[in-house]
């Protein structure tokens, strides 16, 4: 995901976002049409909500003001879950580097030709 057209959008989110959008990471954003744009738009509404619900995620240490661990990581659908089944398609996650940041993917949900 280019920062410099939607900015604040850490890695973990974006990967979330972009799979639940059916849209490939390596997608320039200027190509995508009004209703990709819109179908991303949407699913990083969700995944953020979802993750705010959930308290944020706790992968190594992060904890909220009180100390809790969030929720996140228990309903991620591909970060960090290289190799797992997509929860879609049920392909092997992969992961790349993308702008010098580990991206995680399903090939088949989220095709290079999308």
């Amino acid at each position: 995901m280019e920062s410099h057209f939607l900015a604040g959008i850490g890695n973990i989110y974006a990967c979330e976002g972009l799979h639940l959008a059916c849209l490939n990471p390596w997608r320039v954003a200027a190509s995508l049409s009004r209703a990709e744009a819109g179908r991303l738009l949407r699913a990083l509404h969700t995944v953020i909500a979802r993750g705010i619900e959930l308290g944020g995620t706790t992968i190594a240490d992060y904890r909220d003001a009180d100390g809790l661990m969030g929720g996140y990581q228990d309903v991620r659908r591909v970060y960090m879950r290289l190799g797992e089944p997509c929860p879609v398609c049920q392909t092997p996650i992969a992961r790349a580097k993308l702008a010098g940041r580990g991206t995680y993917f399903c090939s088949t949900c989220q095709p290079s030709t999308s």
